[in-house]
């Protein structure tokens, strides 16, 4: 076993310790039978809307990909390979990683990258193109969600003035703007073919006005869709919630679910549920129930992935 592979198990077992740790404080300090309780109420119409808004978010996400990746591959295959990687995102996370397996099958299904159509040649690796628009499609949907935490920031103040989010939130948002014009504008590995081909793969994109408007749109769109998903949810569980709230919150709380020191954001997603909503006074047992099921229904509409999956395993 090499050290790369003992330094993967290594941070995948400390992930897995955060994860675990994090959840048995909060199920501890709130009661496991208060929690189940609450499961039991959930409105089971409520659950289901939450399952077909996550599809919805997905077939959104799809198209964003599909201008992205800049090759007329149909829309349908497309959608099959992001329930796939949503599955494994979700239920492998930290082994085999959604992106990877998206990145991977993309790759097959490609005949020629978006950079040989413009230049009328064919000496760009259909991997790049895979990978890259995996990543721009991640990172686009970063920067959509980013953009909504600094349009509703002036609307959360009166509720984030007395924790560290104040200052924090504004910290994030300028080292992140910072490391992506460092990334873009000193090309740092362009000397190799691969990296060089990344950026311009990147560069070719960043020419298209118009696409990176629309993706960006389709990633407000499906933000939008997984905040009604969690009021929705919060309906089902009889909470007293504002919508404002859960607009201001929700994007904060699956920014702090990315930091990667757990297993698919799991016990860092929930705390924040608990924290955040807990300073409109939702009581924790709540706040935690809402996270949970938000997270079941994901899970729940993901299987779909799976079924995909052994699908395209059986006919290929």
């Amino acid at each position: 076993m090499n050290k790369k592979t003992v330094l993967k198990i290594a941070l995948l077992l400390i992930k897995i310790m955060v994860s675990g740790g994090l959840v048995y404080f909060l199920f501890s300090r709130i009661g496991i039978a208060n929690i189940t309780d609450n499961l039991s109420k959930v409105n089971p119409l409520c659950f289901l809307v939450a399952i077909l808004l996550y599809l919805l978010q997905l077939f959104i996400s799809t198209n964003r990909w599909a201008l992205l990746i800049g090759n007329p591959l149909p829309l349908k295959k497309l959608y099959s390979l992001y329930l796939i990687g949503s599955f494994f995102g979700i239920f492998l996370p930290g082994i085999v990683g959604g992106d990877t397996v998206k990145a991977y099958y993309l790759n097959s299904m490609l005949k020629v990258s978006p950079l040989d159509t413009e230049a009328g040649k064919a000496n760009s690796p259909t991997l790049v193109t895979a990978i890259a628009s995996v990543f721009m499609d991640r990172y686009v949907g970063f920067v959509a969600m980013i953009l909504m935490v600094i349009t509703v920031f002036p609307l959360g103040i009166r509720y984030l003035a007395d924790t560290p989010f104040i200052w924090l939130l504004p910290m994030v948002f300028s080292v992140f703007i910072v490391v992506s014009l460092i990334l873009l504008r000193f090309r740092i590995g362009q000397r190799f073919s691969f990296v060089s081909n990344f950026y311009s793969y990147f560069s070719f994109y960043a020419h298209k006005k118009a696409i990176v408007a629309k993706t960006l749109l389709l990633s407000v769109a499906t933000q939008t869709a997984g905040i009604i998903a969690v009021y929705i949810l919060s309906l089902g569980l009889s909470m007293n919630l504002p919508f404002i709230t859960v607009l201001i919150f929700l994007p904060i709380i699956i920014l702090v679910s990315f930091i990667p020191i757990s297993i698919a954001g799991i016990g860092l997603r929930e705390g924040a549920f608990v924290f955040f909503f807990g300073i409109i006074g939702i009581p924790s047992e709540q706040s935690l129930t809402l996270s949970i099921i938000w997270f079941l229904s994901t899970c729940t509409a993901s299987l779909i992935g799976f079924v995909e999956y052994l699908r395209i395993k059986k006919n290929p």
